[in-house]
């Protein structure tokens, strides 16, 4: 009986074990509801816009089939889904289960603000971090060995520009905004001051 409880209790050990963080504790730090709010509306005004560009282009295409008003309902219909797709994922962000934007953990962090964030960041690659201001913005900008590297690395176009963008700007590409974050400027800095090399 003994010998039995005494394993029972060795299962529920490696149990907790394995379901607990072997390296600490991760910060998750989520959108805020403004930031939200603005990627809704702007999604739905690019979506009246293209919708009627791709109206006035289909009409005109109708009595003038010229390859311009082709282009023009091509591009406005094709605006116009990419426009509401935007528009669907800001709203299930606000909406539904929110899903962070910021993840900080013992290897590094995770900026997974739609479109702009650099995503995966090794602390080995940070320098530093320090206040800064972009395009009138108050903004964390994180310091990298090689920022040629964080921009190649981007997974699409637009985050690509919004890198280069930042580094022309700032300094680096890797620049966190407070105001997209439900956090304070001063919460973000405590999350990821400990993991980064004061010089």
């Amino acid at each position: 009986m003994s010998d039995a409880t005494a394993a029972d209790h060795a299962t529920a050990s490696t149990s907790t074990a394995s379901a607990s963080p072997a390296t600490g504790d991760v910060v998750e730090l989520y959108p805020s509801h403004g930031h939200v709010t603005s990627l809704a509306i702007v999604s739905l005004v690019l979506a009246v816009v293209c919708g009627a560009a791709a109206v006035i282009g289909f009409d005109t295409a109708q009595t003038d089939p010229s390859p311009t008003a082709l282009v023009v309902a091509g591009a406005g219909a094709v605006g116009t889904l990419m426009a509401l797709g935007a528009g669907l994922i800001a709203v299930r962000r606000m909406l539904v289960a929110r899903w962070p934007v910021l993840i900080v953990d013992d290897e590094g962090f995770t900026d997974w603000l739609p479109n702009l964030g650099v995503e995966r960041v090794e602390w080995a690659e940070v320098t530093g971090i320090r206040d800064a201001n972009l395009t009138g913005r108050a903004v964390i900008a994180v310091d990298v060995v090689d920022p040629d590297a964080v921009i190649s690395r981007q997974r699409t176009p637009v985050r690509r520009v919004a890198a280069a963008t930042n580094l022309r700007l700032v300094g680096t590409p890797v620049v966190l905004k407070p105001s997209s974050i439900d956090a304070s400027a001063e919460q973000i800095r405590a999350a990821l001051a400990p993991h980064v090399a004061q010089g």
